[in-house]
């Protein structure tokens, strides 16, 4: 921070938040006095704030924006124990070892948030990120990094860097590829008080442990679980480190073994495809061979759910995710849960679940869009009735997900019926064959013969019925997800 820096009113607040200074920190953090005074700025970061600088210290650390970085292999070859012991700095640097993590959880509390505790594969949060997008006001995540202060020395990314070189890069793969959620206020990455409090962190895993050897029915949720995740991750695990992480001198005494030559493949040539995928696989590091440290892998859900329900009583958030036996936590505890999980995580379960494929082409653009129009609330009203409407009475029921599914499809093309006759009511007044072609040929050429033919009044009523069609019909935002490819 520029120690002579002078904040306005209109100014954005220094905090990160990526509001303007008069409708955030003014009155309560007088940042003016923080840059004339040399004060440590970091305990005044918002959430979003501690996100964006630590995202910058990454960039910094790994120098991101050095022309020396030009490609993947460039890349990787930056997580030295030393850039892997300064990004862990970094963590301590954002989330101080005295922060107060209930005041900083509780600043970053709004309507309709949800806590995600579910599968952290890139490919299965940003689907659930996205969905979730369309109806909540924000999305929060835990981070994946391990917090250095909460583990004993021997596995303390600071003291004993070496061990973490790859989950480091496929940690820093996950935070790069939030950043435009970051950036955009629809997502935040926290910590939880276990970080802070390795008693709290021990007694929630040990009544954790207890709790599902002594309930029959989480029991069998949690094997059905693992056996959900070996389905979605065991063949690409088993690429990785069975194959790519494989000394190449084990790599030729297994073609010789297996007698694969005879068939004209060589050891030689199954290397350079074995090389091939390394230098290509963004979330590997060269393979452990002799002398080589061992490395740490970690498969994470962002927090056991005693913690998760705790952080989100403080955040106000409800619990959502993409996983069996975390839905059964939710369910079976659904009497003890905050206000918002009881209201919004059944929703949440059903929407997460909901067999309607033209949901998988939601992208970050249609969910700013929603914000930009304002049009985030009218569809999360929309989705509530629908949801209301379909639901049985045990809202955690299986098939509440194939009923939801089941009436927003209905609403959809209710809404494709009312849109097409807007547009068959025009081609009626100009004409069939003239109006045909003229939609064909482009907008700009069909508005101008359809002023011409039926005059400019017309053809305002008929721009005001398009203009406030999403208002009248909020299922239309999804006609346009039906046509992303």
């Amino acid at each position: 921070m520029v120690k002579d820096r002078k904040i306005g009113p209109n100014d954005p607040c220094p905090c990160g938040t990526g509001k303007k200074y008069k409708k955030c920190c003014n009155g309560k953090v007088d940042w003016n006095d923080v840059f004339r005074s040399g004060k440590d700025w970091m305990p005044y970061l918002s959430i979003r704030g501690r996100n964006i600088h630590f995202v910058t210290r990454i960039a910094e650390i790994l120098q991101l924006d050095n022309n020396k970085v030009k490609n993947l292999s460039d890349y990787k070859k930056g997580f030295t124990e030393k850039a892997v012991r300064e990004i862990h700095e970094a963590i301590l640097e954002v989330w101080a070892p005295n922060s107060d993590i209930t005041s900083i959880l509780e600043s970053t509390s709004e309507d309709v948030s949800g806590l995600y505790i579910g599968d952290y594969d890139i490919e299965y949060i940003s689907r659930g990120i996205v969905r979730h997008s369309i109806y909540a006001n924000k999305i929060l995540v835990v981070d994946p990094f391990i917090y250095p202060n909460s583990v004993r020395d021997e596995y303390n990314p600071i003291l004993e860097p070496a061990q973490y070189r790859t989950q480091t890069l496929k940690n820093v793969n996950f935070w790069l590829s939030l950043v435009p959620w970051i950036e955009s206020g629809l997502i935040e990455v926290i910590r939880t008080p276990a970080d802070f409090d390795r008693r709290l962190n021990w007694e929630s895993m040990q009544r954790q442990r207890k709790k599902i050897e002594e309930t029959p029915e989480l029991k069998e949720a949690s094997e059905l679980s693992v056996e959900e995740l070996k389905k979605r991750h065991m063949k690409k695990q088993a690429h990785t480190h069975l194959l790519l992480s494989a000394p190449d001198s084990y790599i030729e005494e297994l073609i010789k073994k297996l007698d694969l030559e005879k068939d004209g493949y060589t050891a030689k040539d199954f290397l350079k495809y074995v090389n091939k995928e390394r230098e290509s696989n963004p979330n590997f590091l060269e393979p452990v061979g002799p002398g080589s440290d061992g490395q740490l892998h970690f498969m994470t859900t962002g927090a056991n759910y005693e913690i998760a329900k705790l952080t989100s009583s403080i955040t106000k958030s409800y619990l959502v995710t993409d996983l069996h036996f975390k839905w059964r936590e939710i369910e079976i505890d659904r009497s003890q849960n905050n206000a918002e999980s009881r209201v919004w995580s059944p929703f949440a379960k059903a929407f997460q679940e909901t067999p309607l494929k033209f949901l998988n082409n939601l992208q970050l653009g249609h969910a700013l869009k929603l914000r930009n129009e304002g049009r985030l609330e009218s569809l999360r009203s929309f989705l509530l009735k629908v949801w209301k409407h379909a639901r049985t009475e045990d809202p955690f029921d299986e098939a509440n997900a194939r009923l939801f599914a089941e009436e927003l499809k209905e609403q959809v093309s209710l809404a494709k019926e009312e849109w097409d006759k807007i547009d068959q009511d025009l081609i009626k007044i100009v004409g069939v064959e003239a109006g045909t072609g003229l939609l064909a040929a482009g907008h700009g050429l069909f508005v101008g013969a359809a002023a011409a033919a039926v005059g400019v009044a017309t053809l305002a009523a008929s721009h005001k019925m398009r203009k406030h069609f999403p208002e009248r019909f909020p299922a239309a935002f999804f006609m346009n997800i039906e046509k992303t490819p």
